[in-house]
């Protein structure tokens, strides 16, 4: 929301609140009037000023409403895709790459409100781009912790990838078959949080060389990108000839999310990885590739617009994201092919 409409919604707010001191003014004038106490002909009144007054009622209602939801929404509706934030290492042993899950899941489940489980009665259940985001961010990371449990055989990750499966809309009651009482998405993602964090403190030792580890998850994050780029190219393929794509936001927002997690997952690959990278001379690359994510995170339209590829008047803001996706995938596919060529000459 913009700053004009927030001041437009508080300015709103103001002239509903001196219509609201009139309308309570003008009954309590009316009551004081009436001597007797109340009886049928007084209520009967009193029902009769409310019913001339109607109009009043409903602009304070509409306003209330509209105050409500929209002010609501405008202070819980800032997406939080702030990029570079310190991690938690509380001991050299613990990987960075465990600690940036963790602190992308903390950001969007414990430092944020979870709004795609939010009911009517909350304002931010009018959103319609922060829960796209923070799906997009909590399914990517739940991938990478798949990963990192099929290569550690940890039962830590592996309950925490069941958990993060939980559906993302469950507020407290089930949305299969009857309306039982349920755990929370949030709940349930929170304990995943719990486990992940007890992995990462548990200091496990892999098997594996380094290098090969880091071929591991880096082909994991290039299959990610290439996920993304084919579904934003399905999209603009299928749906940029329409006059309105009520999609596209859907779909920038949640890709946004997804670059969120892959921009710290990239960035903690490069830390827990540094020697491998800088023997292979690819620092320069990874980091390319981290500036392309950023780029594409930043990219913040005030409409999304989904137009043809062909078109000079209108914006496709998923073409752009589609094309600093790939960047970054083209900048790791080097770093992956020149690390696994090294690898392969001290491992013959």
């Amino acid at each position: 929301m913009t700053k004009l409409q927030l001041n437009k919604l508080k300015q709103l707010a103001e002239n509903t609140a001196k219509q609201c001191v009139k309308l309570c003014l003008i009954l309590k004038k009316k009551l004081l009037t009436t001597k007797s106490p109340l009886n049928k002909k007084n209520i009967f009144n009193l029902i009769k000023l409310l019913t001339e007054r109607w109009h009043t009622f409903a602009l304070i209602l509409t306003a209330f409403i509209a105050i409500y939801y929209g002010l609501g929404a405008a202070i819980s509706s800032e997406i939080n895709n702030r990029l570079n934030q310190e991690l938690k290492i509380t001991t050299p042993a613990q990987k960075h790459l465990p600690a940036a899950i963790t602190h992308v899941l903390k950001a969007q489940i414990v430092d944020s409100p979870w709004t795609p489980s939010l009911p009517a009665i909350f304002p931010a259940s009018i959103l319609d781009n922060m829960p796209n985001f923070q799906k997009g961010s909590k399914d990517s990371a739940n991938f990478f912790i798949k990963k990192l449990a099929a290569r550690y055989a940890d039962k830590n990750l592996k309950e925490a990838s069941q958990l993060l499966d939980y559906p993302p809309d469950i507020w407290l009651f089930s949305r299969i078959k009857e309306d039982k009482l349920a755990p929370g998405s949030a709940k349930q993602y929170r304990k995943a949080i719990d486990k992940i964090t007890e992995f990462n403190t548990s200091s496990p030792v892999s098997a594996i060389t380094p290098a090969q580890d880091f071929l591991y998850l880096t082909k994991a994050v290039i299959s990610r990108l290439n996920r993304q780029i084919s579904h934003l190219n399905k999209h603009i393929r299928e749906h940029n000839a329409e006059l309105l794509d009520f999609k596209a936001d859907d779909i920038f927002y949640q890709t946004k999310g997804e670059i969120y997690t892959l921009h710290y997952i990239v960035s903690a690959l490069a830390k827990d990885y540094k020697e491998e990278i800088i023997q292979a001379e690819q620092y320069e690359n990874i980091t390319a590739a981290l500036n392309q994510l950023e780029l594409a995170e930043n990219l913040a339209p005030l409409a999304v617009k989904n137009a043809s590829p062909n078109d000079v008047f209108e914006a496709n803001h998923l073409l752009y994201l589609a094309y600093y996706l790939s960047e970054a995938q083209s900048r790791l596919q080097t770093v992956y092919y020149k690390i696994k060529l090294n690898s392969m000459k001290a491992n013959p």
